[in-house]
């Protein structure tokens, strides 16, 4: 495997190295990499042709298949996880407030916990919490005017006050939020809540922290699904 340009040329640049094998470049970049002006002088016609990929469909299967191998047991260990968690959702089924962002955002958080999408996990449950809370406020002919971007402590306040979560709910979904903010935004190293930071201030790996924040993160969008206002029962 070798890479297409030469390095010297690229990292001069700040360009990263397309690999001639990767399965994932395809034909659309031939034509974005003709536009930078260090690549039209490095590329011949011989070369442009490399960035094509190899990969057969038949490839493809086999690279889907080995991901869809990689860890299976744990990833049946997480679909069982969500399956007792799930036991608590209504009996009839959940009333999803907030449209198709909060069903997709609910879907997608369950798919990305089992196959051990961690940090997308986190992020949707946040988002999921946000969307479910604020629509269910403007519900009915008793709903409130919420402001056009509401912040989520104001949800949190207004849902508490009308009663639709308690005060524990309140809490992990705070918590939920600071786990959720220095995964979209930026926080340098010394930061107590970056990821790196943490995972060296207790000398374990990134990922156990990350698995554990997906874990809870979960375990409070269930619970939110699970109350009164959202489960249907009859």
């Amino acid at each position: 495997m070798r890479t297409i340009f030469d390095l010297d040329a690229i990292c001069s640049h700040g360009a990263l190295c397309w690999q001639r094998n990767s399965p994932f470049v395809t034909h659309r970049v031939s034509s974005i990499l003709r536009e930078l002006p260090f690549a039209r002088d490095i590329m011949d016609e011989e070369q442009q042709l490399e960035i094509l990929s190899p990969v057969t469909d038949l490839g493809f299967v086999r690279i889907l298949l080995a991901d869809l191998h990689d860890e299976l047991p744990s990833k049946v260990a997480r679909f069982r996880q969500l399956a007792d968690l799930s036991t608590s959702l209504g009996a009839n089924g959940t009333m999803f407030t907030g449209g198709e962002t909060t069903y997709l955002a609910w879907t997608e958080a369950r798919s990305s916990f089992v196959h051990g999408n961690y940090i997308a996990t986190v992020m949707l449950c946040q988002g999921l919490a946000e969307h479910l809370l604020a629509s269910y406020l403007e519900l009915g002919i008793d709903g409130e005017q919420l402001p056009p971007r509401v912040k989520f402590p104001i949800t949190l306040e207004r849902c508490l006050s009308r009663g639709i979560i308690v005060d524990a709910d309140v809490k992990d979904l705070h918590r939920l939020m600071k786990l959720r903010n220095p995964l979209s935004h930026y926080r340098n190293i010394d930061d107590p809540s970056n990821l790196t930071h943490r995972a060296l201030e207790n000398q374990s790996p990134a990922a156990d922290h990350v698995r554990g924040d997906a874990s809870f993160a979960l375990s409070v969008a269930v619970r939110l699904l699970s109350l009164p206002a959202f489960r249907v029962d009859k």
